[in-house]
């Protein structure tokens, strides 16, 4: 489950007590309070890929998966195969990201991009990789198609690891270091 969603179903105190909690379990965190008794996270881990736990726990995908491994549709609302190498998706209407931008067709594009110029943001493997000559067209306010140079049977599974993030992250944040061009330990 995201943050986003742990925060507002359970509320922000629980929210941050899990995040610390296990951030705490993985070993690499301290916790103190300040002069308001609001705990402050530190991280502190010399893992390169620490930005993966972040992104797994704060960022949705267009699809999930539930605990049997089948697929859940997240922030798709739907998705068709128009023939082997053609998909049509229709993204969630009104889901709002936590600066208030509403994902659209164009913002969801822009983390498509973005994604595209990892050279592996997946450290699995690049199996998980788009091709590179996969394209996206914004169709409708809501609605996108990709056009893929081939078949990809795993093009569904690949959207669960596609990072979807407002214009403000990636403008301003991103995973990608401007001086070394590389994803890794960015945080």
């Amino acid at each position: 489950m995201s943050l986003l969603r742990l925060f507002k179903k359970q509320g922000v105190k629980h929210a941050l007590s899990c995040l610390i909690l296990s951030a705490g379990i993985l070993g690499f965190t301290s916790v103190h309070a300040d002069k308001k008794n609001l705990p402050t996270v530190t991280v502190v881990d010399p893992s390169p890929v620490n930005w993966l736990w972040i992104t797994w726990n704060t960022m949705d995908e267009i699809v999930r998966v539930d605990s049997e491994g089948n697929e859940i549709l997240d922030l798709a609302e739907s998705y068709t195969w128009k023939n082997k190498t053609t998909l049509e998706m229709v993204l969630r209407p009104n889901i709002r990201f936590h600066d208030g931008e509403l994902l659209t067709a164009k913002v969801f594009r822009k983390s498509f991009d973005e994604v595209q110029r990892w050279k592996n943001p997946h450290p699995p493997g690049a199996f998980l990789n788009f091709h590179p000559k996969t394209k996206l067209e914004v169709l409708g306010k809501y609605s996108v198609r990709f056009t893929f140079p081939e078949p990809d049977a795993s093009a569904i599974m690949k959207f669960r690891g596609m990072h979807v993030g407002s214009t403000k992250f990636w403008n301003q944040l991103a995973f990608i270091d401007a001086k070394t061009k590389n994803a890794e330990g960015h945080w």
